[in-house]
């Protein structure tokens, strides 16, 4: 039979041990982005989630530029036809889940 004291005790290490696993793991506000197959030479990237398209849309992505410094999100309809020098197409899923770059 266990007294409440060792309940308690018990209770306070499982916390302790959720809130240890809790600090070791990363930020949920970073988002990883997938690098479409084919892009030789391009790493997987991470990104703020505030630096993301909304679900179902498009950013045109310059590799050596700062977050700040890419052009806003639109609406993948809305992008040029092609593709400028040196970018890449940041697009988000309808589902928000999958974010890829292309």
């Amino acid at each position: 039979m266990r007294t409440t004291g060792s309940r308690v005790a018990q209770v306070g290490v499982t916390l302790l041990v959720a809130g240890i696993l809790a600090a070791a793991s990363p930020p949920a506000t970073e988002v990883k982005v997938e690098v479409a197959p084919g892009l030789s030479g391009q790493q997987d990237i991470r990104l703020k989630a505030k630096d993301v398209p909304p679900p179902g849309g498009c950013r045109l992505w310059y590799p050596n530029r700062k977050p700040a410094d890419q052009p806003k999100p639109v609406a993948c309809a809305e992008l040029p036809q092609s593709v400028p020098a040196g970018a890449y197409i940041l697009h988000r899923a309808e589902d928000g889940r999958l974010l890829r770059l292309q």
